[in-house]
């Protein structure tokens, strides 16, 4: 029988290793294509869900922001900023497929969800978490929409915004909670 404080050898790698498997595979499953209808466009967030809990399984710790962009002159950026050690880290994702899309996500404190999707062209989407626990995703499908989300204090809380638009230009949707 071992002692219950000994030491076992090669734990570390063992975690390591799994958790680069697991980041792997999450990172193959959140590849989104082109949306051509809804049933493709309900997809996308289940595969973006899907994502989301694998990483607060396993890597919450720090602050995650991917970016995936498909197009040209499409803009995006994160920051991300965690303020004490207890709070698990922000994830961010930003998903934009067309052409002259921009997106941005700021999260400060922690334990924040931040998702934007563009599909189309001449989209503009902002979220902006200052507090704990908040969720936030935005979804953007045709031209020229314009979203801004901004969500603060604490306690789990979550926006979501579908904004379809084919024709013309759509009218800028903007939501504040505190």
């Amino acid at each position: 029988m071992e002692p219950i404080n000994k030491k076992r050898k090669g734990r570390p790698a063992v975690k390591s290793k799994k958790i680069a498997i697991i980041i792997a595979a999450m990172l193959f499953s959140v590849t989104v294509p082109v949306m051509t209808n809804a049933s493709q466009e309900d997809n996308i967030e289940s595969r973006i869900t899907q994502y989301v809990k694998g990483i607060e399984i396993v890597a919450r710790q720090g602050n995650t922001s991917i970016l995936q962009q498909n197009g040209n002159n499409n803009q995006a950026d994160t920051i991300q900023s965690r303020s004490a050690m207890y709070h698990f880290g922000n994830f961010a994702h930003i998903y934009q497929s067309g052409n002259n899309n921009q997106a941005s996500i700021y999260q400060s404190n922690g334990s924040n969800v931040g998702i934007i999707t563009q599909v189309g062209n001449n989209h503009n989407a902002a979220i902006i978490q200052e507090g704990n626990k908040r969720e936030a995703s935005i979804q953007q499908f045709g031209y020229h929409s314009e979203i801004s989300l901004s969500q603060s204090g604490s306690g789990l809380r979550g926006i979501n915004v579908l904004q379809k638009n084919n024709s013309g230009s759509a009218r800028p949707v903007t939501i504040d909670t505190y």
